[in-house]
C-alpha cells in the first residue's frame, strides 16, 4: 500500500498535487477530469496546492 492510500484511508484529503510520481498524476487526472498536460500546466502556474490547482483548472479549462 502506498502512502497516499494510507493517508486516504485515515480520512484525509490530498492537499498537494504531485506531478512527478506517475500514479499520483494519474490520480489527479481522474479526480479532476482533465488531461495530464492540464494538471502539469496548472501546477506550473499556481504551485502544488490542490485547492489552487482546482481553482485554476475551473477557470482555464472548458467542461
Amino acid at each position: 500500500m502506498i502512502a497516499a492510500e494510507i493517508y486516504e484511508r485515515a480520512g484525509h484529503e490530498r492537499v498537494a498535487v504531485d506531478i512527478d510520481e506517475e500514479s499520483e498524476l494519474e490520480y489527479w487526472v481522474t479526480e479532476l477530469g482533465v488531461t495530464a498536460d492540464d494538471v502539469r500546466r496548472a501546477v506550473e502556474a499556481v504551485g502544488h496546492q490542490a485547492l489552487a490547482v482546482r481553482e485554476y483548472l475551473a477557470s482555464h479549462t472548458t467542461p
